[in-house]
């Protein structure tokens, strides 16, 4: 076997494969003679049948059987002379007809992972850590005392600060319904703040079963673009209002007895600012390692093979079009889906490389400990980590395989990196 490689790209590759006049015939000649000692066919003895019969009526099978093996062993070969990694099956382009006595070609393409020179460096980046204040504690605590807090409801009551609604609502722009801006039965505290100022107000002066409206005007700076600074017009209704009866006061002589709670609101301050400060820990290493990945993939460039780019775009357009109900994809919309597919496949390489190079391993420790904290966070006793292996099937399970694997390089990276920290402060100018 002879082959010709052609460089399309550093990612795209297409093989040029021969197999010479008497390979084909060596095939050929070799299935006929095996198939004429073990083939039986009526009127004629074991291993006596003339070879003209035999391609008669095999003559097809031994040719579809002997193309097959030339082109997966010129595969299996040509891959691992060149040392490439495909990032997608392998095309068949174009092929000869396999007739005996003349030789057999054929060619094919492939995508192969771009073989880059990544190592762990001490890059250098700023980061702004989210920091630990006291009054995080007394948030929590007040969270706390809302689940102590009593309401009793009352039908005849005008809504106030601190009444406990349940309303249902709908917004309309120009008289036409806007996606996300619907409820029913939503449970609300006047005073909070959870919705938007101008909802908010509209919320007091009202009865159990009034309905009414307001323009509610959107910030500029509202995490939705499609309603940011619009105005929409709110229809609400009052299913049911509460009065609050009794609001706790966190002492020592409350917390006692209460099961779960630390004996005094100190000890119960110091451990929610272990908690907290624990969260926090883990919130700024995972951006760390968020910034240790940007940049990576900034201090790396190299092409990308477009079918999985391709894959990753389909699926983020699909995601768009499902959340906004919408046909098309607006040329901005796209632009920006093509860019961070383009990111989060450059990191999705630049991972596996180094966790190739790293020989980083998935135990069967880190499998259970990672399904563990997954269980911890559906609110299950860590014992159901068990039953969420079982659940997940290997196909999920391998992917679940693939993001520890990926966690554990980020983790080497943005230990290696070198973070230089920034007031919060500094970043807003």
């Amino acid at each position: 076997m002879d082959y010709k490689l052609n460089h399309v790209s550093s990612v795209e590759k297409e093989f040029e494969i021969t197999y010479s006049a008497d390979e084909v015939k060596e095939n050929l000649v070799n299935s006929l003679s095996h198939l004429s000692k073990t083939v039986n066919i009526k009127g004629f003895r074991k291993g006596k049948v003339p070879a003209n019969i035999i391609k008669q009526m095999y003559g097809k099978s031994i040719k579809d059987e002997a193309e097959n093996h030339f082109i997966s062993t010129a595969i299996q070969e040509t891959v691992a002379k060149e040392s490439f990694h495909f990032a997608a099956a392998p095309q068949i382009i174009e092929k000869s007809i396999l007739i005996e006595g003349e030789p057999f070609t054929f060619k094919y393409s492939v995508e192969i992972f771009p073989k880059i020179d990544v190592e762990l460096k001490p890059f250098e980046a700023e980061y702004t850590p989210m920091q630990f204040k006291e009054e995080m504690v007394d948030m929590e605590i007040e969270s706390m005392k809302k689940k102590f807090t009593e309401y009793k409801e009352d039908e005849e009551a005008v809504s106030a600060d601190k009444d406990r609604l349940v309303i249902s609502f709908s917004g309309k722009m120009e008289d036409k319904e806007i996606d996300g801006t619907n409820g029913s039965n939503v449970s609300v505290i006047i005073g909070e703040s959870k919705f938007v100022s101008d909802f908010e107000k509209a919320l007091y002066g009202h009865k159990k079963g009034d309905k009414f409206t307001a323009d509610v005007k959107f910030p500029e700076n509202y995490q939705s673009k499609d309603l940011a600074g619009k105005t929409i017009v709110f229809t609400i209704e009052v299913n049911k209002l509460e009065k609050m009866t009794n609001e706790p006061e966190m002492t020592d002589e409350f917390l006692a007895g209460k099961e779960g709670f630390p004996k005094t609101v100190e000890e119960l301050r110091a451990e929610l600012r272990k908690h907290i400060e624990t969260y926090i820990g883990n919130i700024n290493f995972d951006n760390k390692k968020y910034i240790a990945a940007e940049t990576y993939v900034k201090n790396h460039e190299f092409d990308v093979p477009p079918s999985i780019l391709k894959s990753e775009i389909e699926a983020r357009v699909s995601e768009y079009k499902n959340k906004n109900k919408v046909e098309s994809v607006p040329v901005e919309a796209l632009q920006k889906i093509e860019e961070e597919s383009k990111w989060v496949t450059k990191r999705y390489i630049i991972l596996h490389t180094l966790s190739e190079k790293l020989a980083v391993e998935v135990t069967e420790k880190d499998i259970t400990s990672a399904l563990e904290k997954e269980a911890v966070t559906y609110g299950l006793p860590v014992e159901y980590a068990a039953q969420l292996r079982q659940y997940l099937g290997e196909e999920r399970l391998n992917a679940k395989k693939m993001e520890i694997r990926e966690s554990k390089v980020l983790d080497k990276m943005a230990e290696k990196m070198i973070f230089i920290e920034k007031d919060a402060k500094e970043t807003v100018k």
